[in-house]
């Protein structure tokens, strides 16, 4: 049975979804772990697990968003309060059309709490003592709208303001104008409160651009609007750069979404080296992934970043020099196994004529040539093991000097052609194309001392 996905796992009643709650978020999941029952049949279960990975993954970002701007949002309200009274307040001493669109929003969003009250249940008290109050405030409303004349209304404004950290200083008579302008939406709103108590639970309706209620002083400043590419962009000009394998292209894209998800706020312009390692290591401590398999997803996406950063799409690739031999210090995380070098006694042992030297044809059954050729020119050439395993017949040339041609290589710069140095020549490698292209006869190893 192939692979199964991340987080899909199978037990002997079936397949299981399960995945773990990340510990910031489990007070408001409610759960240290999200499971569920796949069924036994394969190709259902993969396709179920990849539907739930992609909605869990959409949850956790939602849930870190409205997380990260609550503590934002908290933070910023205590730095407030910890002012001196006489200095939180901020005055206002202009009216603009944002803000009297900021507070027609304003109060018309307060509406919310009504609707949320009112489906909770309220009393027969209750219900005509709101009854009277609208019927009063209405008729008020209109008065002051009809007359021009909306000094009633001026604490109602100004209570409003001062919720938000504002007090305003301006004239009498700009007041006013402002508190005017504004009176539409309160009568308005006590319209929609009119239609809720014949039973008809209406909600306001504002236009795109009065949507926005005022915000308060002490709400954190919008990060301006990031430049340079999105997520989008940066994958296509990846794409234009050369011909892309599919599978690789399928991988990266993966990829992609796993960070930008992870780091919804993140783009490939603000992208910082901090980021880069949360998500590696939410990648390792969700998925299970080792340092090398680290490494290989860094490396994917640092291309991405680095052909960006050529062409000055970029000014920097957060992927560039990244140490990931440091994740496999995690508890559980086997360490991974150094690749060194053979020494001098070890190539000598392995090319002497007890070792590789003393195999001969009967031993090993088809795969003799292989394990005597590869080392032999991987030794001389420094080729890839992989460049070998693909040569042909057709791949040897004895014009002008022997040589074969490397066309299935890692990366463009790669395909060259390779001489065959005398060493191999002298032990028989040429005699593979020697003659008639179909010829097989092989001259037997006799590597000069």
């Amino acid at each position: 049975m192939p692979a199964l996905p991340s987080n899909c796992y199978k037990t002997p009643h079936g397949f299981i979804f399960r995945i773990v709650v990340p510990e910031s978020l489990r007070p408001a999941i409610g759960k240290r772990e999200i499971k569920k029952s796949l069924g036994r049949d394969y190709h259902q279960a993969v396709s179920q697990a990849r539907l739930l990975s992609l909605q869990t993954d959409q949850q956790f970002n939602t849930l870190r968003q409205q997380t990260a701007r609550q503590v934002d949002y908290d933070e910023a309200f205590l730095r407030y309060v910890a002012r001196p009274p006489e200095q939180r307040l901020k005055p206002i001493v202009q009216v603009t059309p944002e803000l009297v669109s900021g507070l027609r929003a304003l109060w018309l969003s307060s509406l919310d709490a009504d609707l949320a009250w009112r489906r909770e249940g309220i009393d027969d008290d209750e219900y005509e003592e709101l009854q009277e109050n609208i019927t009063q405030v209405q008729a008020k409303i209109a008065q002051a709208l009809a007359r021009g004349k909306p000094e009633p209304f001026l604490p109602v404004v100004r209570t409003l303001l001062v919720g938000k950290g504002y007090q305003l200083a301006v004239s009498p008579e700009e007041e006013c104008r402002l508190v005017l302008d504004v009176l539409p939406a309160l009568q308005e709103g006590y319209d929609i409160l009119a239609q809720r108590q014949a039973g008809r639970l209406v909600q306001p309706v504002l236009s795109p651009t009065e949507n926005i209620p005022l915000p308060a002083v002490w709400e954190p400043t919008p990060a301006p609007a990031a430049t340079g590419p999105n997520w989008e962009a940066l994958l296509e000009h990846w794409r234009e750069d050369c011909e892309r394998k599919p599978r690789t292209d399928h991988e990266i894209q993966r990829l992609v979404h796993s960070l930008s998800t992870f780091l919804p706020k993140a783009t490939p312009s603000t992208l910082t080296r901090a980021q880069v390692t949360e998500w590696l290591r939410n990648e390792r401590d969700q998925r299970g992934n080792s340092a090398k398999t680290l490494e290989k997803k860094g490396t994917l996406v640092g291309a991405l970043f680095s052909v960006a950063v050529k062409d000055e799409l970029l000014l920097k690739n957060p992927f560039s020099g990244f140490d990931y031999r440091r994740f496999a210090a995690k508890a559980g995380i086997a360490p991974e196994e150094e690749r060194r070098p053979f020494s001098m006694e070890e190539l000598a042992r392995i090319f002497s004529p007890e070792g590789l030297l003393g195999v001969t044809k009967g031993k090993g059954g088809g795969g003799y040539h292989a394990r005597v050729w590869m080392p032999l020119v991987g030794l001389y050439s420094g080729a890839r093991l992989n460049e070998i395993g693909q040569l042909t017949l057709s791949h040897l040339v004895l014009d002008p000097v022997p040589h074969f041609r490397i066309l299935h290589a890692k990366n463009q710069s790669s395909i060259r052609d390779v001489p065959i140095q005398s060493q191999v020549d002298r032990a028989g490698f040429p005699g593979l194309c020697r003659g008639h292209p179909s010829c097989r006869t092989y001259h037997p190893l006799a590597l000069p001392a």
